[in-house]
């Protein structure tokens, strides 16, 4: 007997690309189980398949930064309290980033990607659950987007949950309304502008001479860097500035739509635009602005 789930929850992370650098994904996650009936006719109560699988999924990749902990360029270095992960594949791919044990999740592969994540989370989960479930399939997908959208990273230090984890991040799609118009020309002209970015908050910028030792080996040009603390600890990030984009106020989905909506006014003065800016799949906030010159 089969039993199955589909949108059981979207895991939002970065994952660690040789090539790409940080890159910010979401995945829906769809469920098959399949075992015998226990004493109450059922594989498992969709209940407990809802609360226990979606915390166990949540508690081991959601929020966190995806290792491949096979990738040859990779150099990292797992302890408790530190734990750091550096690239030097290209300047573009160039990062480190080093945070609490539990903001990463190493993965034995060379790379991450729905399959090596799916497999990893089935040899994790499975032996948790109760005996009669024989076989558990996780299939991770992306989400259908015929509209521009952006891959983006950051980290939100006030957070009370693992939000503040420094990188995280979602597969966003971006909406942009001029005068009541959908305006698909500042749509990818943001969507491209914000490709695979990672997104600093002014008063996290950091020293690079201030930054951990395995940070400042890296001796990147052009580099820019963050750091904080947070209620899980200790985090910090290096990034070439051109993989960056900075913001003076916390970079919210709320304060992402309200930052987009100024930076497009300006280029539309004397229009309405408003900005859909999405985190993740099916929420996010919305802002109006215009520029009266």
């Amino acid at each position: 007997m089969k039993l199955f789930v589909n949108d059981l929850t979207v895991i939002d992370s970065s994952v660690v690309h040789v090539e790409r650098g940080i890159v910010g994904e979401s995945w829906i996650v769809d469920l098959q189980l399949s075992g015998d009936l226990n004493n109450e006719s059922m594989v498992l109560d969709f209940g407990i398949v809802k609360k226990q699988i979606k915390s166990l999924i949540d508690e081991l990749v959601d929020h966190c930064l995806l290792v491949p902990a096979s990738a040859s360029s990779l150099e990292f270095c797992q302890e408790p309290e530190r734990t750091w992960v550096k690239n030097n594949h290209s300047r573009h791919a160039t990062f480190y980033v080093q945070g609490p044990e539990q903001a990463f999740c190493f993965i034995d592969a060379d790379s991450i990607d729905e399959q090596s994540v799916s497999l990893f989370l089935e040899e994790s989960i499975l032996p948790q659950l109760p005996s009669n479930v024989q076989g558990l399939k996780l299939t991770l997908r992306s989400e259908q987007i015929d509209e521009p959208y952006y891959h983006y990273s950051h980290g939100l230090k006030k957070h009370s949950g693992n939000c503040q984890r420094i990188a995280h991040g979602h597969r966003s799609r971006v909406r942009v309304f001029n005068d009541g118009q959908l305006d698909r020309e500042l749509q990818t002209l943001w969507a491209k502008r914000w490709e695979d970015i990672y997104l600093i908050t002014e008063d996290d910028i950091a020293e690079v001479e201030a930054m951990s030792m395995h940070a400042q080996d890296i001796r990147l040009e052009n580099a820019i860097g963050a750091s904080y603390v947070s209620p899980q600890g200790y985090f910090e990030i290096l990034l070439p500035v051109e993989r960056v984009e900075v913001m003076v106020a916390d970079s919210t989905v709320e304060c992402i739509a309200e930052y987009i909506a100024t930076r497009l006014a300006e280029l539309r003065p004397n229009h309405k635009i408003e900005v859909h800016a999405f985190e993740g799949v099916g929420k996010g906030a919305i802002a109006e602005q215009i520029l009266i010159v």
